[in-house]
């Protein structure tokens, strides 16, 4: 008996170790794959130039916004469906979107070209706010999600330690990702206009 409660406290010990251990914002960030939230099978093959890219172009979906799990999952087939049937794309037009419910969710991931900024598509990460951002700002949940998200971008060489934050109209004719949102990003220290 008292080995199996000596095996229990380094086994506690060891793992508050482990997290201990883990960089700043490692737990909070939570990345949905399309096989958790029901994607369909993408059939995209064109890498984007650089492994490591320099820029992050962010959008919104200008549709629903969701706050659940299940919505966000609901709106990211919606998505998908829409981008692949109705647009003929290989897949959803973004790298990454994310969810009022805090969740990240993968779209065409880190190292495949997106479809959402002509000009950019192959040279960018595109993350999409899930909803219609022209008149309010998403919640904080979804602001963390997207500091995390750049945060292990930079961290694990996906994206440049000096990458560049616009706004999908700072380099489009377009009012996404509406102005709350680039209210916000304007006090980023990468946004750059």
């Amino acid at each position: 008996m008292g080995s199996t409660n000596s095996l229990r406290l380094m086994a506690a010990a060891s793992l508050r170790f482990i997290f201990l251990s883990l960089p700043p914002g490692f737990l909070c960030l939570r990345i949905v794959t399309p096989g958790k939230w029901g994607g369909r099978p993408a059939n995209c093959s064109s890498p984007l130039k650089a492994v490591q890219t320099g820029y992050v172009i962010v959008l919104h979906t200008a549709g629903g916004s969701c706050k659940t799990g299940a919505e966000c999952n609901q709106q990211m087939t919606n998505i998908q469906h829409y981008h692949m049937n109705n647009k003929g794309w290989c897949n959803i037009a973004y790298n990454f979107l994310i969810g009022e419910d805090g969740k990240v969710y993968e779209g065409r991931g880190w190292n495949t070209e997106g479809a959402h900024t002509y000009g950019y598509n192959d040279i960018s990460l595109g993350i999409a706010f899930m909803g219609d951002f022209t008149g309010r700002s998403p919640n904080a949940a979804a602001w963390i999600a997207l500091k995390h998200l750049l945060h292990f971008a930079v961290e694990n060489g996906y994206l440049s330690s000096d990458y560049l934050l616009m706004a999908h109209g700072d380099v489009s004719n377009t009012i996404s990702p509406g102005q709350p949102i680039r209210k916000v990003l304007k006090t980023w220290p990468h946004y750059k206009h």
